[in-house]
């Protein structure tokens, strides 16, 4: 069987070094339960897609415009940079990660920890896994050394750390790289990426001159069993083995395209959904879309300012004030403004608490008398 070393230098000859001589030592890859052909070719698979092809243990902000606004922009990224905002960060990583991983982005500072101006820079993503954020760095004991990530003693330990954490061992070992996938990246990107690796790797990982196919070494999943079944009880004809198989694959496949989904034989949140309504009796017949029942009506607003729309317009104050308070250290002046428009922002939230729910509840509204 093929070793991680050698397989970088098959696969992946341009490898970074140092995420080579982590690749090397067996012991930290057996104290984190990466100790079985599947899981050491799902956890290679997804380090192979986060560091590009394994030659990247740093994040670069060297982006276009056009890119800056398709990873950042509003709708994607919780930044949402403009397509203004993004032609003055082109080229900039300093302020294009401050800008989204920092002070400029206050909600995902907090969350990543990232306290003082310049933080969303030096805590930028790094190592195998790209770990992110002061209390990520903090957490591997490189709060005060972030460039040290890329050394062969850490480029690997946030990854493992991950990996562990999120119960990735037990993922791979039912064969589950779309959830692996998940757990990793926050949501798919790059998915087929990663299944293109899993598959270069694979077959390199074998037991003498034997290339088991991954889902025959995969332990029977209790989920999968189930998804089976149900299927089984729609006369589809596979066996209730708990291993998602071809045949399970072109089952899911066939039972999405008679019930107006896609079908890509993965039995997601939508297909489970519909496949259930059918065991219940409450979806459409086969062969029609299953629907989704639409949104609930918004109740009226009384007219004059929103109460919803004053507690957004708090909270945007408030977000305003944060980034104000990151330059603090440069005039006391500075302070002082991020304080008083915090306070500002917490009173205008206040108000419009109290007009949406105080109000109402004490003082319910009189329905009008008819004429």
């Amino acid at each position: 069987m093929a070793t991680p070393v050698s397989i970088l230098r098959q696969l992946a000859p341009n490898a970074a070094p140092a995420l080579v001589a982590a690749f090397g030592r067996s012991s930290d890859l057996n104290a984190a339960g990466i100790n079985t052909p599947l899981r050491l070719a799902h956890f290679m698979a997804q380090i192979a897609h986060e560091t590009q092809n394994f030659t990247r243990l740093r994040e670069s902000g060297r982006y276009s415009a056009k890119r800056i606004v398709e990873v950042f922009g509003v709708g994607r990224h919780s930044a949402a940079v403009t397509p203004a905002e993004a032609a003055k960060l082109a080229g900039n990583e300093r302020d294009l990660f401050d800008r989204v991983y920092g002070i400029g982005n206050p909600r995902k500072a907090r969350e990543l920890g990232n306290l003082y101006a310049g933080d969303g820079y030096l805590y930028r993503g790094g190592g195998a896994m790209h770990s992110t954020g002061r209390t990520a760095y903090a957490r591997l004991g490189l709060a005060d050394n972030p460039d040290l990530i890329e050394r062969a003693d850490y480029c690997l330990r946030g990854a493992l750390d991950h990996w562990t954490r999120t119960g990735c061992n037990a993922l791979a070992d039912i064969n589950d790289i779309r959830t692996i996938t998940k757990k990793v990246n926050g949501g798919y990107n790059g998915y087929a990426e990663r299944v293109a690796w899993f598959n270069k790797i694979w077959p390199l990982l074998r037991d003498g001159d034997k290339v088991p196919e991954s889902w025959r070494a995969a332990q029977p999943s209790e989920a999968t069993r189930l998804l089976q079944t149900q299927l089984r009880q729609l006369g589809y004809e596979i066996k209730a083995d708990g291993l998602y198989g071809p045949a399970t694959a072109d089952a899911v496949a066939a039972f999405q395209k008679a019930n107006g989904l896609k079908a890509d034989g993965i039995a997601g949140k939508l297909t489970l959904e519909a496949l259930t309504a059918r065991i219940e009796g409450t979806a459409p017949a086969t062969g029609t879309a299953v629907v989704a029942d639409p949104p609930p009506v918004a109740p009226p607003v009384a007219a004059g300012v929103s109460t919803i729309g004053l507690a957004e317009a708090g909270q945007q104050i408030a977000d305003k004030a944060d980034v104000l308070q990151g330059y603090a250290g440069l005039s006391s002046w500075i302070g002082y403004g991020a304080g008083a428009l915090a306070a500002i922002g917490v009173t205008i939230i206040v108000v419009g608490i109290v007009r949406s729910y105080v109000i109402p509840a004490v003082w319910p509204a009189r329905a009008p008398v008819p004429a």
